[in-house]
């Protein structure tokens, strides 16, 4: 299909002009939102540290000798928590343009291809929201570290609520320390075991990426069939579904510890349970990126079938 830069560029110019309040309100409220998580989290931090290092009307001699103001764990989490919940925001606000009749009227007319047109409104929504969750992160970073700067000061240092929501998608263990502590009057089955620990902490990162990002375009999907209250229906499906997947997987788990061979699994350090373990992962996040590419496929198929009026979108 033909691509014209010339064509794609004014249909963006259109677009941005158009629907300027929209995209300028989702995105004050992606950066309100990360800054607000953050000056809360600090807020909290501080009550604690406060409690802690102050007592029977004095301070103690180290103030920083509760850890407790900078740790940005809890924090991060929320962080991640929002910035995902945005991103599906984001994917199921693609196609906004076609939420009404007119709306609908004046895309399909617009002098662009669908190509274009779509490459435009997915690229925008979920590219550029995921660069803005990416930049509000560091905006509120930046303000955490300046209200720890302004409370505590530089002796007791300064945490990045970036690296710390880095670590929660890297699952961040300290195999080093394990290793050193553990492996220094270990066994061969406990070196083992670590090695295969380490190769599971891998490809849970592996799926939960991938399965992050399968669950976005799923809204994306859910966007192609239905223009209005497409967000909540999708939630409402995907908690259907994610309902459904957790029963099989336990009864996948029940029905695996019930066939193993206890004394082989005892004799190998567990190696067999971590190794299948790590496998399934892999395979979890393999099947998730196939599922992520073909209802990318099947979202922009339905795109291109797009009509004023259908029984999903009257």
């Amino acid at each position: 299909m033909n691509f014209s830069k010339e064509r794609f560029a004014n249909f963006a110019k259109y677009d941005l002009a158009i629907n300027k309040v929209f995209y300028r309100n989702l995105a004050l409220f992606t950066t309100i939102g990360a800054v607000g998580i953050a000056v809360l989290g600090f807020m909290g931090r501080y009550t604690m540290w406060k409690s802690v290092t102050f007592s029977d009307g004095g301070i103690d001699s180290d103030p920083f000798s509760y850890s407790g103001y900078n740790s940005l764990f809890g924090t991060a989490g929320y962080v991640v928590g929002f910035l995902g919940i945005m991103l599906y925001i984001f994917a199921g606000c693609s196609f906004h343009n076609l939420r009404n009749k007119q709306g609908r009227i004046t895309e399909l007319t617009l002098p662009a291809t669908n190509l274009e047109k779509f490459v435009w409104h997915t690229g925008l929504m979920l590219g550029g929201g995921f660069i803005l969750c990416i930049l509000s992160l560091l905006l509120a970073d930046g303000v955490n570290a300046l209200l720890t700067l302004a409370v505590y000061g530089s002796e007791g240092g300064v945490a990045s609520l970036a690296a710390a929501v880095g670590d929660i998608f890297s699952l961040h263990i300290n195999i080093h320390g394990i290793y050193s502590a553990t492996l220094s009057g270990g066994d061969s089955h406990t070196e083992g075991e670590l090695i295969w620990g380490a190769r599971l902490v891998k490809s849970i990162s592996f799926c939960l990426v991938f399965v992050a990002i399968a669950e976005t375009i799923v809204y994306l999907f859910g966007n192609a069939v239905k223009y209005k209250y497409n967000i909540i229906l999708t939630y409402v499906a995907m908690q259907v579904l994610g309902f459904i997947i957790v029963i099989l997987f336990f009864v996948g788990v029940a029905i695996y510890a019930d066939r193993i061979d206890a004394i082989t699994e005892v004799e190998n350090g567990g190696e067999i349970l971590l190794h299948n373990m790590t496998v399934g992962f892999y395979i979890i996040g393999s099947l998730a990126l196939i599922l992520a590419a073909f209802l990318g496929w099947k979202s922009y198929r339905l795109y291109t079938q797009a009509q004023i009026t259908t029984p999903l979108n009257k």
